[in-house]
């Protein structure tokens, strides 16, 4: 294990804090010190730019 442990938040054992699951109940860490998953942000934005211009294409492409 690291340098820095802490407890499962539903197993209890001891893990390390920067793992993404806890390997002892496979449970999802909420300890987790990386951050964001690499590429997330600008997936985010591209969904929302999409999302905008797909409803600015059907304001202006349906009849009024």
């Amino acid at each position: 294990m690291g340098d820095t442990e802490v407890n499962c938040l539903y197993c209890g054992k001891k893990i390390d804090n920067d793992v993404a699951e806890c390997p002892h109940c496979g449970a999802v860490s909420h300890f987790q010190t990386r951050g964001y998953r690499a590429g997330a942000r600008p997936r985010f934005i591209l969904f929302w730019i999409g999302l905008v211009l797909f409803c600015l294409f059907l304001v202006f492409w349906l009849p009024r």
